[in-house]
């Protein structure tokens, strides 16, 4: 799992479909015209659900007319400039450049870090306005690197402990899409708290080779699992189980619109990101950009 939550397609409506398809080309849209076209290939569909869920909990209706698509000459249908829709771009930016700071120069191939050297140059600037735009969110993702580090240097073993620098960030940027309400605020930073430790603890699973090699520290290695298969096993395990935790959280939400998609995202689009659900019989074949 790379960080992306989608829609499960085949337990999707064609109606939340284009609803999708409208929000992510509005935050593609609010990418270009704010942090230049270079931003948009940062886009790794977090931004879409922030967006989808700060409207729709606050029951704020976007608007969709016909814009041009990003350096492209086709006119399409997407969702005009909302609150949740400029805040999701802010946060594409600065995950976007902060995932570039995950790993050391001298553990990228060197096709990848000519590759990691045209991106901080092309997005500085985006990320310097970003930062300007929302202070706060910058002091969030330091916080979380400087808990990272000192994960690493105990060498923690607990899982919990050791997912806690990402789980901390996903749940403040989640609770910052709720509304003034503090239940509302409490659920959402619970969920963002899930999430974030599903990332992790898959992450982490798919880097035991790399992390071993690289004499890197990884939690699994920590615990003495340093086959990849145990490993994905471990975090699937551990991840369904925060699923579950997940759903009970969301329950208690009042989503005002698009309650069907951000269901199908939330519920059934995490679950199979862990788990393919009907693995070997889909018969849906779209396509999310």
């Amino acid at each position: 799992m790379d960080g992306r939550m989608r829609p499960y397609l085949p337990e999707l409506t064609i109606r939340d479909y284009n609803i999708y398809q409208w929000y992510l080309r509005g935050v593609l849209h609010q990418l270009n015209v704010s942090y230049g076209p270079y931003s948009c290939h940062l886009l790794q569909h977090n931004g879409v659900l922030f967006a989808l869920l700060a409207d729709s909990l606050a029951g704020r209706e976007a608007t969709c007319k016909n814009v041009r698509l990003p350096c492209t000459l086709y006119w399409k249908p997407m969702m005009c400039q909302t609150q949740g829709i400029r805040l999701a771009a802010q946060v594409e930016v600065l995950l976007g450049w902060h995932k570039l700071q995950d790993r050391r120069w001298d553990e990228l191939p060197f096709k990848l870090r000519v590759n990691r050297a045209i991106d901080r140059v092309m997005l500085r600037r985006a990320y310097e306005k970003a930062v300007q735009e929302n202070p706060a969110l910058e002091r969030l993702f330091g916080q979380e690197q400087a808990q990272a580090i000192v994960q690493m240097d105990l060498n923690a073993k607990n899982y919990t402990v050791a997912a806690e620098p990402m789980s901390n960030i996903y749940g403040a940027l989640y609770s910052t899409l709720a509304t003034d309400d503090p239940s509302q605020r409490k659920s959402m930073r619970y969920i963002g708290s899930c999430v974030g430790r599903v990332f992790y603890l898959l992450e982490k699973a798919g880097r035991v080779v790399d992390d071993k090699r690289a004499g890197r520290y990884n939690v699994y290695l920590v615990n003495g699992i340093d086959d990849p298969e145990a490993a994905l096993e471990n975090a699937r395990r551990q991840s369904l189980a925060v699923a579950n935790d997940l759903v009970r959280a969301y329950g208690m939400l009042d989503v005002k619109l698009n309650k069907s998609l951000i269901d199908n995202i939330m519920i059934l689009g995490l679950r199979h990101a862990v788990e393919p659900l009907d693995a070997e019989n889909q018969p849906v074949r779209w396509e999310l950009p």
